[in-house]
């Protein structure tokens, strides 16, 4: 597949992805046009097996991020000073500290490596379900199996990494 096309339908999918979650439509073009920026500015490559997930992770980290700052201009009020001055949370921060935020880029990675290493049908199954917000019902649809295989699937990507999670 040429990179333009698949440019393309990370574009497609990942806008629909943040809509289900409550995006509007301009929202979601900037939150994808940034996921695409960092994924570059990382280094990575979009023809890797991991693009896609990483792709979705960035795009709901984003998402996530300009909520957080939208709540927090909403309560406090950038034209105010003097609400700056809030006692603890002048100096608080939501961003995590520098080793959870090291922390989280490891446990990221381990993750992904372990959803590649999962058997095709169950990493389709797990991504389509968890990335891109598809029911069970869909994902039986666009794979071609029962509603029930479809939960066995999802239930062994789930328990592997889990068994990673803990050993």
């Amino acid at each position: 597949m040429s990179v333009e096309r698949l440019v393309v339908e990370l574009r497609r999918d990942l806008i629909g992805y943040l809509q289900r979650k409550g995006q509007t439509i301009e929202d979601a073009e900037d939150v994808v046009q940034e996921a695409f920026v960092r994924f570059h500015r990382a280094g990575h490559d979009l023809s890797g097996a991991d693009a896609r997930p990483l792709l979705f992770v960035i795009a709901r980290n984003l998402q996530t991020d300009r909520w957080k700052s939208a709540g927090r201009k909403g309560v406090r009020g950038t034209d105010d000073i003097h609400a700056l001055d809030a006692g603890p949370r002048a100096v608080a921060s939501d961003a995590p500290a520098a080793d959870q935020h090291l922390i989280g880029r490891e446990n990221l990675a381990a993750a992904a490596r372990i959803i590649r290493a999962l058997p095709p049908r169950t990493r389709d199954a797990f991504l389509l379900n968890r990335f891109e917000g598809q029911t069970y019902s869909q994902i039986a649809k666009r794979l071609g199996v029962s509603v029930s295989m479809v939960e066995k699937h999802i239930a062994e990507a789930l328990r592997q990494l889990k068994i990673s999670r803990e050993g």
